[in-house]
């Protein structure tokens, strides 16, 4: 049997091919460029689909292509592919009927198929709804249908330059907000072997550690800790603490939500007070937790940074909480920048 080779490589074709080889965007291409290199060294055909561990006919074809198209007989062309199982029509009636029934798939998915006659599969539903970049995540309770939106945008605007000024030295800037600890609280997700999810006890009723905080954006915080319920004697303490540790020679502002602790009578009368020691009062807009940076402090605290094992006892949460709040700026710590 004849054995068969290509025709000698000129010195350009070996340079386009030899960067084929290398360089080619597609393992495909790459492979079938190395193939002819080999078949111009003197390979055979079987030798060269041992080499690559392809097919004999593969190699035999790569050679045809070659010779008559050089390296474009190589690259594969696009390919038209099978009809999609969905027209535009579909797909944007499927964004309708998301937006009605985003919660229940099989109720859309039989609707769907009466209303367009159209019988796809869930498997099919689900990856449609990927291409229309919607994902399934747990519905979030959210208070911005509340909020006075040009509140909210004045807020930010009077935030970012406190934040300008502070960044001058001309004050410093605390977030300050209460939140609580307890065995029943929401578990951060995990990694966990199929079938054998990380398990914690079930505690239906639990004591609570309460934590109010004074976060700056440099890494000081001042916290106050109480286990029994947070009133606004509790809150005002906080703040006469945060006061009596301040420099008193420093000028601070404070934002706070609106919570009715923050607007009590009691809590107004202190403001006065706080105001003679250098510390200012900024409420947020009502309704836009977001603004509050604590926020974010409580919810890496919750959800990535306490450790299984806290839930284990009361005793166990409040060590680990105390530990975190304590090493707060430098065993860990949220870059706002």
């Amino acid at each position: 049997m004849a054995r068969r080779f290509v025709a000698p490589l000129t010195e350009p074709e070996q340079q386009t091919l030899s960067s084929a080889y290398h360089h080619g965007k597609k393992r495909a291409l790459r492979r079938r460029a190395h193939a002819i290199l080999l078949s111009d060294q003197g390979h055979t055909i079987g030798q060269i689909s041992e080499i690559l561990q392809v097919r004999r006919d593969a190699v035999s074809r790569w050679l045809k292509q070659w010779e008559a198209a050089g390296l474009d007989g190589l690259i594969d062309k696009p390919r038209s592919g099978r009809t999609p199982v969905l027209d535009d029509n579909d797909h944007r009636r499927l964004q309708e009927l998301v937006a009605e029934q985003p919660h229940q798939l099989r109720s859309l998915h039989a609707r769907f198929q009466e209303e367009t006659g159209n019988n796809i599969s869930m498997v099919t539903l689900r990856r449609a709804l990927k291409k229309n970049r919607l994902s399934f995540k747990r519905i979030r309770h959210s208070l911005k249908a509340r909020r006075d939106e040009t509140d909210f945008r004045n807020t930010q605007g009077l935030l970012k330059v406190l934040q300008q000024r502070e960044d001058l030295g001309e004050h410093e800037l605390y977030y300050f907000d209460e939140s609580g600890f307890s065995q029943s609280s929401p578990v951060p997700y995990a990694w966990s072997p199929i079938g054998k999810p990380c398990e914690v006890i079930a505690y239906s009723r639990s004591r609570r550690l309460n934590v109010l905080g004074f976060l700056s954006r440099d890494g000081k915080l001042v916290y106050h800790t109480s286990t029994e319920p947070v009133t606004t004697d509790t809150v005002i303490e906080a703040f006469d603490q945060f006061v009596a540790q301040k420099d008193p020679d420093t000028f601070a502002v404070v934002v706070l939500d609106n919570a009715s602790m923050h607007r009590s009578k009691a809590f107004r009368r202190k403001i006065v007070e706080w105001m003679s020691h250098r510390v200012h009062l900024v409420y947020l807009s009502a309704y836009s937790p977001e603004l509050n940076l604590i926020e974010i402090l409580w919810r890496k605290m919750k959800y990535a940074w306490l450790p299984l094992s806290a839930y284990l006892s009361f005793d166990h949460l409040c060590n680990e909480v105390y530990r975190l709040l304590g090493g707060y700026g430098t065993e860990c710590a949220i870059n706002f920048e």
